[in-house]
């Protein structure tokens, strides 16, 4: 895909084209065997040195990502916002702000065992991190809908500031210059 962006003159692609390309592990993409074979033809080495380099600031975007879900504060913002009124668990209104606060680092520390020291299913895709992580504390089973919505919230704000940073990450783009 991306020597095809090059070939047909589409330097818009190149980013998605590298994305996807390094959602793939090391091992996936350098080797190979009788099973299944990926061809990288027409990747020079300064596209190789892209790849690995925007591969590398994907997982410490990961890493950030959660950290920033453990700071709370999307959590503190919404807690001013609305009130946490003693009522019975059933009405679907939070207990009290250090009820969520503790719910919030309890799922931090799931996302870092779960993206990081496991390794489990789209640990390199921060887009997919930010997806999952905004999905856990799911509106419709929380007892805290306002939180809920705001860690849905944060999750999307987060995911469009990782689209605009794709460039970056894999060296496309330099200023004004475009390394494309």
């Amino acid at each position: 895909m991306i020597s095809l962006a090059r070939e047909v003159e589409a330097p818009s692609l190149l980013p998605s084209a590298f994305y996807d390309l390094s959602r793939l592990s090391f091992a996936q993409i350098f080797e190979t065997n009788d099973d299944e074979f990926l061809s990288l033809p027409g990747l020079s080495m300064a596209d190789m040195q892209r790849l690995c380099l925007g591969k590398e600031a994907m997982q410490q975007t990961i890493t950030s990502l959660i950290q920033s879900m453990g700071t709370g504060n999307y959590i503190r913002q919404q807690s001013i916002a609305h009130s946490h009124f003693r009522k019975a668990p059933s009405s679907g209104v939070c207990l009290s702000a250090a009820a969520c606060r503790k719910d919030f680092m309890e799922l931090v520390d799931l996302a870092t065992q779960h993206y990081l020291f496991d390794r489990e299913k789209g640990c390199g895709d921060p887009l997919y991190v930010a997806e999952e992580l905004g999905q856990l504390k799911s509106a419709e089973f929380s007892e805290c809908k306002a939180c809920a919505k705001s860690l849905e919230s944060w999750a999307a704000r987060e995911r469009e500031k990782m689209w605009k940073m794709v460039p970056h990450w894999f060296r496309l783009v330099l200023g004004e210059a475009s390394l494309i």
